[in-house]
């Protein structure tokens, strides 16, 4: 294309590559430092190109018209959503005072679509919703996403099932919708999502199918994350939340002595919470991954005296009827999922602390998308 009197044209003529820095979500000052022209410049360049705004005006997208485009949709990062995002502010430290973590367990984010096109969740939009309301009641310090966040069936290596095609970007949007929500509930909140083992299926398939292409970033953002990573298809330092990465290693720490993980333990019988008792008696642990409402209070000793600690699994936020695939679920030869009751249940947790250590639990069950909590009944939208 060719524009008179426009640098930005001339200099694309020459070198197409200077496209990838315009279409960026990068300032117009941003751009033209880079490409050593007038902020103006790019302006009116930005100006006079088919541009479309985004409702939330976080970024400018690209109009593309294309004669070939792929048969099988690519995984972009996820569409921003419609939703004012709130920026995040971190609120001041009051190390005294009681503060608030509110903990999301595994919503397992993904969808069947079959042939009519109709979309069938993994996650339950209902009890996400609660947990929503719970996280806008508190207006905590902290949210800590507890990690299989994202299910990604397709890039697993369990068996595929047809409804899985074409679904991947479909659970990205959702999830990123489901993060933009949770920063507008939680304004100030240092919002966390620790990696979980169906999170950590994105960077495998990569690594498995296509290692020449690990680690690849954005011309021109080296300290980007990776362009095939969790936190760049989920925008999330557009929403100021942090990625705890390297499960099963990965791991937040609420207090010195409190720590969020997602875990790889399954333990039959309610035992799960006792067996972290066990291996780590010393410190307390909220972990996700069993899908079950489990805590364990133990009290043990060293030489300065008493150590109290608690390990709680506050369930999971994705469908209990068979929905998810899993070893006890089964699709019929229609390809859809029998009805089946996973021995699963669903709630957040609230944990009240102190950064001096001390801290109270309370967990809050969800069944059906309702929840009484503080004495006052909440239901999903």
């Amino acid at each position: 294309m060719s524009t008179v009197n426009c640098k930005v044209c001339e200099m694309l003529e020459d070198d197409p590559s200077w496209q990838i820095i315009l279409d960026s979500p990068a300032s117009s000052r941003s751009v033209a430092n880079q490409m050593q022209v007038g902020k103006s410049t790019v302006n009116r360049h930005r100006q006079h190109t088919p541009y479309v705004r985004n409702k939330v005006a976080l970024s400018r997208v690209p109009v593309i018209h294309s004669v070939g485009t792929p048969a099988w949709p690519l995984i972009q990062p996820a569409t921003q959503t419609t939703i004012n995002v709130i920026k995040y502010i971190p609120a001041p430290v009051e190390s005294s005072e009681w503060k608030t973590a509110v903990i999301l367990p595994d919503p397992q984010i993904g969808f069947r679509k079959y042939e009519d096109g109709t979309l069938d969740p993994f996650h339950d939009e209902r009890a996400m919703s609660v947990a929503l309301k719970i996280v806008q009641l508190e207006n905590p310090e902290q949210v800590v996403n507890l990690g299989d966040f994202l299910d990604l069936p397709q890039q697993g290596k369990y068996e595929q099932e047809a409804s899985f095609a074409n679904t991947t970007q479909l659970a990205i949007d959702a999830g990123y919708e489901f993060l933009a929500k949770q920063r507008n509930a939680a304004p100030k909140a240092k919002i966390i999502l620790v990696e979980g083992n169906h999170d950590r299926r994105m960077q495998k398939f990569v690594q498995f199918n296509a290692l020449s292409a690990f680690g690849l970033k954005r011309a021109g953002y080296p300290d980007s994350w990776p362009v095939m990573s969790i936190p760049y298809l989920l925008r999330l330092d557009d929403l100021g939340i942090d990625y705890i990465d390297a499960y099963p290693a990965g791991v937040h720490w609420i207090t010195h002595n409190l720590r969020a993980i997602h875990g790889n333990k399954v333990r039959s019988g309610g035992s799960t919470a006792a067996s972290y008792a066990n291996s780590t008696p010393h410190i307390s642990t909220v972990f996700g991954h069993i899908h079950r409402l489990e805590i364990q209070s133990r009290t043990t000793f060293d030489r300065l005296g008493k150590i109290r600690t608690m390990n709680i699994s506050p369930g999971a936020l994705c469908r209990v009827d068979g929905a998810v695939p899993s070893v006890n679920g089964a699709i019929g030869i229609d390809g859809r999922p029998v009805d089946h009751t996973e021995d699963w249940q669903q709630g957040v947790a609230v944990i009240k602390y102190k950064d001096s250590g001390e801290f109270f639990v309370d967990l809050v069950q969800i069944e059906d998308g309702h929840t009484v909590y503080q004495g006052k009944d909440i239901y999903a939208d």
